[in-house]
């Protein structure tokens, strides 16, 4: 017969192997992976609203601004959240750009999305027949190649993350675009900015990189009157859709314009 301290030391023993058996599928078990996103235009409108969902979603949220000091918003969003990091970029100043790539060398990037840009009308110096040309070259350099600067200066930080997503904003096409003269500008720069989105796709396919234009739909962010006949979609509902957009896009779908819906835009 065994005794109690016999019995005691057994069951010690027997408690002792059930716990080291179980901690291999409690260290299985790992937390999903980090992930990054970096914004650009993020202290308001379209780009607020990217950032407070990529948080909500417990995201690392890299938010960039012209005017980090004004931007009174994404200052009280970032003090309630560690993860929203806030930084200055403008997309004029290429030397700035490619300084703050090289401040986050190393880190990687899921998520780019080049929301940043230049929107105004209608007025006389975007009608044919009476362009301002000095505006012309501001709207194309903020427009088309601010954002593929960006692109380039951050492809090592996107290549090394996980999801490699490259995302640009622009204005909608055909019956979806705005169908009043004053915006010629803006139209045009966007549509260069789609055009330069397809070129990154073909230049990066072959690296992984997915390249996607989103086409947010008619959203009334900067206190614009609605157009008569036209559809428009709340912020929210906007950028909910765009995110579903990039968490399903495919490696078939890169260099593809894509309605914040879901719905391809020839």
């Amino acid at each position: 017969m065994t005794s109690f301290s016999e019995r005691f030391c057994t069951r010690r023993i027997l408690l002792l192997v059930a716990v080291l058996l179980a901690m291999p599928v409690a260290a299985a078990q790992d937390p999903a992976p980090d992930r990054t996103v970096l914004i650009t235009g993020a202290n308001r409108g379209i780009g607020f609203e990217f950032v407070k969902q990529y948080a909500a979603r417990g995201w690392r949220v890299i938010a960039t601004t012209r005017d980090p000091a004004s931007a009174d918003e994404l200052k009280a969003l970032a003090d309630d959240n560690e993860n929203v990091l806030i930084e200055q970029l403008d997309l004029l100043d290429h030397p700035g750009i490619d300084a703050l790539a090289g401040k986050y060398s190393g880190q990687p990037i899921d998520v780019l999305i080049n929301n940043a840009g230049l929107m105004r009308g209608p007025d006389r110096g975007q009608m044919v027949g009476t362009i301002d040309y000095a505006e012309f070259d501001r709207f194309y350099r903020t427009n088309a190649m601010g954002p593929l600067k960006v692109s380039e200066a951050f492809y090592p930080h996107v290549k090394a993350g996980n999801l490699k997503v490259m995302a640009a904003l622009t204005t909608g096409k055909g019956k979806r675009g705005i169908p009043v003269p004053g915006f010629t500008l803006y139209k045009t720069s966007k549509a260069a900015l789609d055009s330069l989105q397809q070129e990154i796709a073909l230049r990066w396919k072959n690296q992984g990189i997915k390249v996607v234009t989103l086409n947010p739909g008619r959203v009334l962010t900067h206190g614009e009157p609605a157009t008569p006949g036209q559809a428009t979609v709340e912020v929210e509902d906007s950028i909910r859709g765009m995110i579903a957009v990039i968490d399903k896009l495919t490696k078939e779908q890169s260099g593809q314009t894509i309605s914040w819906d879901g719905e391809r835009l020839e």
